[in-house]
């Protein structure tokens, strides 16, 4: 089995295409990657961090300077709510979960489309425009907003982002020893074994 590229010293990578796959668009194929967060889905902090997998979506030139602005969005606490994110044609599509996109005032949202553009638009390496869109996880949603993150049919770009999703759970959520762990065989069943056993009550 291949090993895994290492993107960012900031994220796992979980699952990687390093190359086009099938015919959506111009050369789609996407990675997974994982960060852990202290802000939830809506960006209000945790008492305990949790995991976040989100996906890059690439298209045919697989271009890496993307990661760059990932790791700004995610230090400027602006990751937790993204779900999908990709460049094309010198423009940033970020697709933040539908309970983010729909959560507080409107007033919010423009915030955060404009401090996402503001890092879009102030790399060393380019100048980038940025669309933040949405996307529901509930099945049969009509709702979503992909923001052309790929060049093809709407309905196409939709029904591959959730077949992503469904395969992938994308998202944050709390830490599972036993599905998280690279040595998932180390974690016991509750109860723990160290645990003290109860006294028996007298008969």
């Amino acid at each position: 089995m291949a090993s895994l590229p290492i993107y960012s010293t900031l994220f796992s990578c979980l699952h990687d295409e390093a190359e086009p796959v099938g015919s959506l668009g111009r050369g789609t194929h996407y990675s997974v990657l994982r960060s852990v967060e202290w802000l939830d889905v809506v960006r209000k902090p945790l008492a305990m961090p949790q995991v976040h997998d989100f996906a890059v979506i690439w298209d045919e030139d697989h271009d890496t300077r993307i990661i760059p602005l990932i790791e700004r969005i995610y230090i400027a606490g602006l990751l937790s709510p993204v779900q999908f994110i990709g460049e094309r044609k010198g423009g940033l599509s970020v697709i933040v979960a539908a309970k983010f996109y729909y959560h507080g005032k409107e007033a919010v949202l423009g915030e955060y489309r404009r401090a996402i553009a503001d890092i879009a638009a102030n790399i060393s390496f380019d100048s980038w425009t940025s669309e933040v869109g949405m996307f529901d996880q509930q099945p049969g949603s009509v709702q979503n907003d992909t923001v052309g993150i790929i060049s093809a049919d709407e309905g196409k770009v939709e029904t591959y982002l959730r077949n992503i999703d469904n395969l992938w759970q994308l998202g944050t959520r709390n830490y599972e020893p036993r599905r998280d762990s690279l040595s998932p065989e180390l974690f016991q069943p509750e109860p723990f074994p160290f645990l003290p056993t109860p006294p028996l009550s007298a008969s």
